[in-house]
């Protein structure tokens, strides 16, 4: 049986990257956001050469700011991007049809804040049937135990724990994949 046909591993024909508030205000505040930005942008640039639909969440925007330009240069003419009021994804008309018109019932998550954002997403994206991938190394929040305890309750809730690294040799599921090189590449 290939990688593929398992439940709960990523496929790129299914799933689909959701960057979660990654702004200026917010990232400045946490604890590593040096490594925060380096594992999201390792996921960018991978589903980008994976053909894996980005899409962009900015809570806010007019007073957080943007996207992290860093991370706005990685992102496809494709990717689309969404300002926010609600924190949770999943409470946005545009956000929630858009995901759907997608097709895809895989999300990758990653983004700010865990115990916030990212969480009441998960669950709201869980809520609407699709099957959520946590990124536990693309995810932080500005208080360790908001993060450990929010990371326990979506599990708990039934969020898949993932990493960066794991999830894009998911996607892959074999080292005979034309994108393999330059996808190892970026996690060596």
């Amino acid at each position: 049986m290939d990688n593929q046909s398992h439940r709960y591993l990523l496929r790129q024909d299914q799933a689909l990257l959701l960057l979660v508030d990654v702004q200026e205000k917010l990232l400045s505040a946490m604890g590593h956001p040096e490594r925060l930005q380096d594992s999201i942008a390792t996921l960018l640039k991978a589903c980008d050469l994976l053909s894996v639909p980005i899409v962009v969440t900015e809570q806010v925007p007019h007073k957080l700011g943007s996207t992290v330009q860093a991370l706005k240069n990685l992102l496809p003419v494709e990717a689309a991007i969404f300002g926010k009021s609600s924190f949770g994804c999943g409470e946005s008309p545009d956000i929630l049809a858009f995901l759907n018109s997608l097709e895809r019932r895989q999300v990758i998550l990653c983004g700010l804040e865990t115990h916030v954002c990212v969480q009441q997403t998960a669950h709201q994206l869980l809520e609407r049937g699709f099957e959520v991938h946590l990124m536990s190394d693309a995810v932080q929040s500005r208080a360790k135990h908001n993060h450990k305890t929010a990371i326990n309750r979506m599990i708990q809730s039934g969020v898949i724990p993932s990493t960066v690294e794991a999830a894009l040799f998911e996607l892959l599921g074999d080292c005979e994949h034309p994108a393999f090189r330059s996808v190892q590449a970026l996690v060596k």
